[in-house]
Order: structure tokens, then sequence, then C-alpha cells
């Protein structure tokens, strides 16, 4: 039974999963490399805390919460209590399984190891110990306080007991988990989004269409709640090329997009920078004015059918089901419905026939359909 958390790295997700886990009534151990990180993720939890008191959605005082979080800085002997550990340090592999196997000397032989990564594989995080049946992912969302998707991801050692556990964990805390069967790059929610993505770049470096136009069929005609392009300078240029570098590297095979890669050397990083597929002056989002008869331009379809396409991969590799797939677009990309139920809409030969077009228009076997 799970009474104790231990969250590692007190950054956006590690100090917004430490915030849930005692609102849900865990004793909570933050770690970071110093005091100053810590003191700053605690104030910071503090008013968000503040805030969810203010709306009537904390149900105790914002004294008798925080008093559940205590700060360590580094990684102490006094760790013998914890049942799972939840890391949240930044993406780079080497130093996740540098942490991961100092843990599995100072934890608890039974504790659960937890890793908060969107793009890393589990398992290569969990050859870094002894008992890898204990190592699992549990893929956040940002802000962790008010998105409610959890993506749990099995290693290809993890354990039954430790997916259940870890499930009925995720949902203590008031989230929504969906299982990821398998150790695939991307999981779910950000495999779908870089079809997506890579598919978007495809059709504008190809000279189908404008980038204007994708963005403008994926607000009007597909109900996104952002286009892709401005997506992707709100999240970073870089980070998307970053990430869908990574996945490329681990099997996923996609359109490479050479339009990030150079945007990312001139540090045209999207709205951090001021500067990406948009411009925003003084480096704060504002939402691009896209004319609605720019999505009569392109079909939506050439937008949407490869991410069906990979939905139906997942089904059919043992992935994920469906219900946990459209569960996941809505939840983690915020999307108006689930991708099957797209596939209904528009229907299966439409997208077939689109999927055919692409595959003609980029020359790659990866648009066949599923």
């Amino acid at each position: 039974m799970i009474r104790n958390v231990l969250v590692v790295g007190a950054g956006t997700m590690g100090h917004g999963i430490a915030e849930v886990s005692a609102i849900a009534g865990y004793n909570v151990y933050l770690s970071d490399v110093s005091k100053d990180i810590l003191n700053n993720a605690i104030q910071k939890v503090k008013w968000s805390l503040e805030k969810l008191y203010e709306k009537g959605n904390l149900k105790e005082s914002v004294e008798d919460v925080l008093g559940r979080i205590k700060t360590i800085e580094g990684l102490s002997n006094e760790l013998r209590e914890i049942d799972i550990s939840i890391e949240a340090i930044p993406e780079k592999l080497d130093l996740k399984r540098q942490l991961f196997s100092k843990l599995e000397e100072l934890l608890p032989n039974n504790a659960i190891l937890a890793t908060n990564t969107s793009s890393l594989p589990i398992t290569e995080i969990a050859s870094a110990v002894k008992r890898q049946e204990r190592v699992i992912g549990t893929h956040f969302f940002n802000p962790p306080v008010l998105m409610q998707l959890v993506e749990i991801i099995r290693g290809s050692k993890t354990s039954d007991d430790t997916v259940k556990q870890t499930y009925e964990f995720i949902k203590s805390l008031r989230k929504i988990p969906i299982m990821v069967n398998k150790d695939v790059p991307g999981f779910v929610v950000n495999r779908i989004l870089l079809r997506i993505i890579t598919t978007a770049c495809m059709l504008v470096e190809k000279g189908i269409c404008e980038y204007t136009a994708i963005d403008a069929v994926a607000r009007y005609k597909l109900g996104f709640p952002m286009g892709i392009f401005e997506l992707v300078d709100y999240t970073g240029v870089d980070v998307n090329y970053y990430v869908s570098s990574a996945m490329m590297e681990r099997g996923f095979k996609a359109y490479p997009c050479k339009t990030l890669e150079e945007m990312t050397k001139k540090g045209d990083l999207g709205v951090k920078s001021g500067k990406g597929f948009y411009t925003y002056p003084s480096n704060k989002y504002i939402k691009p004015n896209l004319p609605p008869q720019l999505a009569e331009k392109i079909n939506p379809l050439y937008i949407i059918a490869p991410a069906i396409s990979e939905a139906n991969w997942m089904v059919k590799n043992g992935i994920a089901n469906k219900e946990d797939i459209d569960l996941g677009v809505r939840l983690g990309l915020s999307f108006p419905k689930g991708i099957f139920d797209y596939e209904r809409e528009f229907g299966r030969e439409s997208v077939t026939k689109t999927l055919e077009d692409l595959r003609r228009i980029s020359g790659m076997e990866e648009y066949l359909p599923e």
C-alpha cells in the first residue's frame, strides 16, 4: 500500500506532481539539488493551493496540504519508508539512469520506481537497476494540477503488480490513467501528435499548401484548440525537433522535418524567442489571426488520416486499446473528439484513399494504411 511518495526534481512537473500527491493525502518528500530551487518550488505550490482554495476546489486548508510536503536537498538515507518515487528531472537518459541506480540503493526493495519522462524509453532507464520489474512510466501532462491525463507505460520487464499498484495510485490522485502496454517511442499521445506534426511539415515542404492553411484547417475543420504550427510555436520549435529526432532514432518512422531543424539552429524557437512560424511581440503568446477561408485550401483528412492510421497500428500491435487512445487525445491534446470518432466521421474508405495520396506525395511507405 502506498503512503509515502518521493518526487525527485522540483521543476514545473516535479512540484506539480508533489502538489497533487499532497492534496490526495500522501506524505510527500520533494528532492532537488539546492535549497533555493526547493524554496521556489514550495512558493509556487503555495500559490497554486491558494488559487484552488479560493475557487472552492480544495477541501483542506493550504497549510494542512503544505504540511505534508517535506523538502530534501539531494538524496538521503531518511528515504527508507518510501513506497513510490517519481522522477521528474531533465530529459537526459544518462542523468535518469544515474538517478535510478542511486534510488535503488536508498529506497526499500519493494518501492516502485516511476519516471515522468515524455519521450525516453522506460526500458532504457530501467536497465540501470537490478530489479527492473519495479520500474514504470507515469507520464503526467503539464500542468499536473490541472491536466487529468496520466499515461502509464510498461517497460519490457515491468511486473503486473507494479502496473496494478501504479494504476490505483494514479486514480487515487483523481487523475485519469491510460495504459501503454508496450514501451514504444512517444507512448500514445506524443506518437499521435508527432504523426500529425510531421505530416503537416511534409505538406508544406512539398509545396502542397502554406502552414497557415494547415493551421486554419486544424482550427476550423477539425476543432483542434490550436493550429499545428501554432502549437509547435507554443511548446517550442526546438522541443518538437529534439523529441521527434529522439523518437526517430528509436524506430519511429516519420517524415524528417527540415524546417524544424533549420529554425532550431537559427534560434527561431516560437513564443519563447519571439519568433517561430508566427511572431510574438514581447515573447508572449498571441493567437494568430487566421481567416476561415484558408481552411478551404486543403482536405482536413490530409492532417488527421495519418493519426487515424497510427491509432489503428497501436491497437493492432497491442500498444493500447481504442478507448484509452481516444481518452488520451481528448485529455492530453484537448481534441474535441477521439481519433476513432474522426475515423467514423470521415469513413474508412476516405481515410485509406487519403493515405495513398500522402504516400504518393511524400514517397514514404509509412503512409500505407493500417
